[in-house]
C-alpha cells in the first residue's frame, strides 16, 4: 500500500515540481526569426528575394535579403510581377502593366528594363512562368501555351497550345522535354533551336504533372487524387523503373540517398500516426520514422542540400537521408496560409513558404541537447510509467478479489456460500444458497439476512448467522435441512473477514452437503454385511448339498432349499455391486425366456393369494441377462409385497416389443404409490418406509447399462405398473 500511495503522489505532483515542458530535443535546434509576406524567389547562394503584390493600390514591393536577412526594397507602381528567373548578375521577371505582359530585367542597383512584350489583354488569372533564360534566348509559359523567344533576333514562336504545367526540363544539350496534352499526354523530347521533335511515352491524363532530373535520371511523375504513377529513364531514354505511390503528391519525394541510387521518402498513415519511410521502387522499406501521434496535417515533404524537411501544420521535422533526425520544432500554420515549399538558405535558415506568407527558421547547433533529451524523456516516461504501475496494481488486486469471489461462489451444487457485510446484509450468495433460501436473481441484494430466511427450513441458518455476528470468530457446526421432501445433513463454517488492522469488513457462511457422503459410507456397511452373509449363505448350500434324501418329497424340498440359497446369494451380490460401474455384456436372449425364469425363482406355494401370470412374447434381442433379471425379479418383488395383504392379488410379466424398443412389464394390482413416493421413487437412494432404496437403485442401474429408461405407472388402491423400455439397437 506505501508503494501505491508513493506511485501515486509521484505521477500527480511531478510535473509540477519539475515545472518543465514535455518536447523531443535533437543535436539542431530551429529558432522562427521572422515571417515575410509575399513569394520568395530565387531561394539560393547568400540571397533571396521577396515579392508582394498590394492589390488594393496596384503597387509591388521587390525585397532582396542576404543572408543576414537585412534588405532593400524597390516599389513598383501600376506593376505586377508574375513570375521572377534570377541569373548570375541579374532577375528576369514577368511584369504586368495596363493589361499588358513584359519581359522585364531587375538589376542589382535596382535599375529596371522591360526588354519584350510578351502579350496583351492578358488576364487577371492568367499564369506566365518563365522556363528557361540564357543570354537573349528565353521559353516562357502562360496557361497551357510554351513560347519561345529570342530578344537578340525578335523571334517570338509558339512550341505548343497543349502545354502541361510543371512538365518542362532543360538539358545543357539544348534539349528540353516537356508534356503536351491531347486524347493522351504525351511525353516529347525537342531541340531549343528546333531541329528536331521526338516523343518519348504516353500516358493517361492526370490531375497533375513533374518531371525533374534526379541523378542524372529522368523523372516523370503523373499525380491523381490519391496516389501516383511514377516512369523513370536514363539519359539515353531508356525505362528504368515505372511504379505507382499510394499516398497524395505533397506526401511522397522521389531523391537520391546516402549510397547514390534514388529512393522513395513517403509520409504514411498507420494506427492514429504518421510515419515517414525511405522505401526502395518495389515497396521495400528500408528505414521509418513514427511521429507521435499529435502531429496532424502534412504539408509536404523535401530535399535540401543531403536533408529531407517533412512540414507539418504543428510541427517541422529535418532528417539526413538515413532518416536519422537533425531537429523538430513545433510550428503553428493556419489552414489559411497551408505552404506548399520549403527550402534552405547556405543550409542555416530553413523557409517554409506559400503565396502569401513565408516562415524562416534559423539553424543553429543545441550544445546541451543530450541533457535535455534525458530530461524530456524521464518528464516524458516517469509520468505514464507511475501512472501505468498504478493501474496495474489496482487491476492486480482487482482481479485477485475477483477471482477469489468467483472462486467461493463457484463450489461444487453441494456447497453454499452467502458473502455479508459488516451490517449482517447480505451482498452476495452462490447459485446453491439461491435454492436453499428458495429465492431467483430477481430478489434484490442488500438487506439484512432474516428478510431472506422465511421459510421453515432456513431457521437453523439463521440462527448460526447470528451466532457468528455474535461470537465475532470463526467457527464449525453441524445443521439439519429439510429440503426436497428429503433431511440434508451440512456441515457449515461461519468466518468473520476483518482487516489488516482488525476491523470488521463483513461475514462468510458456507457449508458443505455431507447427505451423500453418509448414504455412501452407509451402502459401504450394507456391502461388507452382504459379503459376510455370502459366507453364510456358501456354507448353508454346502450342507444341503450334502443332505441325503429319503424319498421324492424329500429331494424335492432339498431343490427348493438349493434354489432359495442361490437366489438369496444373487441378492446378496446385487447390494455388494450397486451403485458400481461394471462393463455390460450382452448375448443373444429370448424375452419369453427372461420372463419365465424370473418366475421360477419364487415359490409359489409361499404366496397362495397371489396369482402369477406369465405374458411373455417369444422375440430375441441382445441383453446382460444377469442384469435386466435382476432389475425385473426386483420389480416383482416390490409387487408382491404390495399385494400381501390381498386375498385375491395378480401378477402379471409381460413382454413385446415394437420396432424400435423391447419392452418387460411387471404389473400389479396392489396398494399403488402415494403421488409423492411416485415422483421420487426413481432418485437416488429414495426410501420409502420401511426399505432401504437398494432395490429401486438395482433396477436404475440395469435399465440405465443397457441405455433405456423405467416408465412408472401408479395409482394409489388401484395397483402398479413398471415397464423398462430397452433399444433394440
Amino acid at each position: 500500500m506505501l508503494i501505491i500511495r508513493y506511485l501515486l503522489l509521484t505521477a500527480v505532483f511531478l510535473p509540477f515540481i519539475l515545472n518543465a515542458e514535455v518536447e523531443e530535443n535533437y543535436p539542431v535546434l530551429l529558432d522562427k526569426n521572422q515571417s515575410i509576406p509575399g513569394v520568395i524567389y530565387n531561394l539560393s547562394g547568400d540571397r533571396f528575394i521577396s515579392v508582394k503584390n498590394n492589390w488594393l493600390d496596384k503597387t509591388t514591393t521587390l525585397s532582396i535579403f542576404n543572408s543576414n536577412l537585412d534588405k532593400r526594397s524597390l516599389i513598383l507602381n501600376k506593376t505586377e510581377i508574375r513570375d521572377l528567373y534570377s541569373e548570375d548578375s541579374f532577375n528576369v521577371a514577368i511584369a504586368a502593366s495596363n493589361n499588358r505582359a513584359f519581359l522585364t530585367i531587375f538589376y542589382p542597383d535596382f535599375s529596371v528594363k522591360k526588354i519584350h512584350l510578351l502579350d496583351t489583354n492578358i488576364g487577371l488569372n492568367d499564369k506566365f512562368k518563365i522556363l528557361y533564360s540564357k543570354s537573349n534566348k528565353f521559353i516562357i509559359s502562360r496557361n497551357n501555351v510554351l513560347f519561345y523567344f529570342d530578344t537578340k533576333s525578335k523571334i517570338k514562336q509558339t512550341i505548343s497550345t497543349k502545354y502541361v504545367e510543371n512538365s518542362f526540363i532543360m538539358l545543357e544539350s539544348n534539349e528540353f522535354y516537356y508534356l503536351r496534352a491531347s486524347d493522351n499526354v504525351t511525353y516529347l523530347i525537342e531541340n531549343i533551336n528546333h531541329k528536331y521533335e521526338k516523343e518519348l511515352l504516353r500516358v493517361e491524363p492526370a490531375n497533375s504533372y513533374t518531371t525533374s532530373i534526379i541523378n542524372n535520371k529522368i523523372v516523370i511523375e503523373c499525380h491523381y487524387e490519391k496516389n501516383s504513377h511514377i516512369f523513370i529513364y536514363s539519359r539515353k531514354l531508356k525505362l528504368l523503373n515505372e511504379f505507382w505511390v499510394d499516398v497524395e503528391s505533397n506526401n511522397y519525394l522521389i531523391e537520391e540517398t546516402e549510397n547514390n541510387k534514388l529512393g522513395l521518402y513517403t509520409i504514411d498513415y498507420s494506427d492514429n500516426q504518421y510515419i515517414v519511410k525511405l522505401s526502395d521502387f518495389k515497396d521495400e522499406v528500408l528505414r521509418q520514422f513514427d511521429l507521435p501521434s499529435y502531429i496532424t496535417s502534412p504539408l509536404g515533404i523535401f530535399y535540401n542540400r543531403d536533408n529531407i524537411t517533412v512540414l507539418f501544420q504543428n510541427a517541422i521535422y529535418n532528417f539526413d537521408l538515413k532518416l536519422n533526425v537533425n531537429f523538430y520544432k513545433p510550428i503553428s500554420i493556419t489552414t489559411n496560409e497551408l505552404n506548399s515549399n520549403i527550402s534552405v538558405l547556405d543550409n542555416e535558415k530553413y523557409f517554409a513558404y506559400s503565396t502569401t506568407n513565408t516562415h524562416i527558421f534559423s539553424k543553429q547547433k543545441n550544445t546541451f541537447w543530450q541533457i535535455y533529451s534525458y530530461y524530456n524523456s524521464f518528464i516524458n516516461y516517469i509520468v505514464p510509467l507511475s501512472l501505468f504501475i498504478v493501474i496495474i496494481i489496482i487491476y492486480y488486486l482487482y482481479l485477485k478479489k475477483k477471482e477469489l469471489n468467483e472462486t467461493l461462489l463457484e463450489l461444487s451444487d453441494n456447497d453454499f456460500i452467502f458473502v455479508f457485510n459488516k451490517k449482517g446484509d447480505l451482498v452476495n450468495l452462490n447459485k446453491t444458497a439461491m435454492n436453499l433460501i428458495e429465492i431467483d436473481s430477481s430478489v434484490p441484494l442488500g438487506r439484512f439476512y432474516k428478510y431472506y430466511c422465511i421459510s421453515e427450513h432456513t431457521k437453523e441458518l439463521f440462527e448460526i448467522f447470528l451466532k457468528m455476528r455474535e461470537l465475532k470468530e470463526n467457527f464449525q457446526q453441524k445443521i439439519h435441512i429439510f429440503q426436497n421432501n428429503e433431511l440434508h445433513e451440512y456441515i457449515c463454517n461461519a468466518v468473520t473477514k476483518r482487516r489488516s488492522t482488525g476491523s470488521i469488513v463483513g461475514y462468510l457462511l458456507s457449508g458443505t452437503d455431507i447427505t451423500e457422503e453418509l448414504r455412501q459410507q452407509k451402502l459401504n456397511n450394507f456391502a461388507q454385511l452382504a459379503h459376510d452373509m455370502q459366507t453364510n449363505l456358501s456354507t448353508l448350500k454346502l450342507n444341503a448339498e450334502e443332505l441325503e434324501t429319503q424319498n421324492e418329497d424329500s429331494a424335492l424340498k432339498k431343490l427348493k432349499i438349493i434354489k432359495q440359497i442361490n437366489i438369496l446369494n444373487q441378492k446378496v451380490r446385487d447390494i455388494v455391486t450397486v451403485g458400481r460401474s461394471s462393463n455390460v455384456h450382452k448375448a443373444k436372449h429370448n424375452a419369453k425366456d427372461l420372463i419365465s425364469d424370473v418366475i421360477e425363482e419364487f415359490d409359489l406355494e409361499m404366496f397362495p393369494n397371489i396369482t402369477f401370470i406369465d405374458e411373455g412374447n417369444s422375440f430375441e434381442l441382445y441383453v446382460d441377462k444377469q442384469k435386466l433379471s435382476r432389475a425385473i425379479r426386483n420389480a416383482t418383488e416390490n409387487s408382491l409385497k404390495s399385494m400381501n395383504d390381498r386375498i385375491d392379488g395378480k401378477l402379471i410379466l409381460r413382454s413385446y416389443k415394437n420396432s424400435k424398443y423391447a419392452y418387460f412389464e411387471v404389473e400389479d394390482n396392489g396398494r399403488g404409490m402415494s403421488k409423492e413416493v411416485k415422483e421420487n421413487m426413481l432418485k437416488p437412494y429414495f426410501t420409502s418406509a420401511g426399505g432401504t432404496g437398494l432395490g429401486t437403485m438395482i433396477m436404475r442401474n440395469a435399465i440405465e447399462q443397457h441405455g433405456g429408461e423405467i416408465i412408472v405407472e401408479s395409482e394409489e388402491g388401484k395397483g402398479t405398473k413398471i415397464s423398462f423400455k430397452i433399444p433394440l439397437t
